[in-house]
C-alpha cells in the first residue's frame, strides 16, 4: 500500500472508530436517560476521577463548551439520578468538586466492562513496543486535535474588504 493511501486508511479507520465509540456511548446514554452533553460530562468526572483531579462546575463547563447556566443544569440532572455528587468538603466552603458515584461506575463497568474485554483481546495480538508506537501515535493525534480545537476558539481573522465593482468596459 502506497503512503499516501494508508495515511488516507489511517484517517478512516480513526472517523470510523471515534463514530463506533460515540454509537456506543450513545446506547449507554439512552439507556440510562441521559443525552448526549449529559454522558460527555459523566465522562469528564469520571476521566478526573480516575486522575484524581478536582473537577469544578466552572472547569466542566469550559471542558464541555457550555453555558455556566447549562452546567449546573447537567449537574443537576446527574446528581439527581445518583450519578455524581457535589464535594463542598474544602477548606473554602465555596468550593464545590465534582464526584463520580459508585452507582454510576457499577452501570458503567457492567456496560462496557465486555468491550473491554474485546479490547484486550485486540491488544493482546501486538508486543509491547507496538503498543508504544500505536500509544505514541495516537497522544499526537489528540494534541493534532486539541490545537485544532484551540485554534477555532481564536476569533476568525476579518474578512478581506470587498473590492469596489467596476463597471464593464
Amino acid at each position: 500500500m502506497e503512503d499516501k493511501d494508508l495515511r488516507r486508511s489511517i484517517i478512516n479507520a480513526i472517523r470510523g472508530m471515534s463514530l463506533d465509540g460515540q454509537r456506543v456511548a450513545d446506547t449507554f446514554a439512552h439507556r440510562h436517560g441521559l443525552n448526549t452533553t449529559d454522558m460527555r460530562a459523566l465522562t469528564l468526572i469520571m476521566e478526573a476521577e480516575i486522575r484524581h483531579e478536582a473537577l469544578t462546575a466552572g472547569r466542566l463547563s469550559s471542558k464541555l463548551g457550555t453555558s455556566s447556566g447549562a452546567t449546573t443544569a447537567v449537574i443537576d440532572r446527574l446528581e439527581r439520578i445518583g450519578h455524581i455528587r457535589r464535594n463542598r468538603e474544602h477548606a473554602d466552603r465555596r468550593k464545590v468538586t465534582l464526584h463520580f458515584e459508585p452507582l454510576a461506575m457499577q452501570l458503567a463497568g457492567a456496560y462496557f466492562g465486555p468491550l473491554g474485554v474485546l479490547t484486550d483481546d485486540v491488544m493482546n495480538k501486538y508486543t509491547t513496543e507496538e503498543l508504544a508506537t500505536v500509544h505514541r501515535f495516537m497522544e499526537d493525534m489528540r494534541s493534532a486535535y486539541a490545537a485544532h480545537q484551540s485554534a477555532l476558539q481564536e476569533p476568525p481573522s476579518p474578512a478581506p474588504e470587498a473590492l469596489p465593482e467596476q463597471d464593464a468596459p
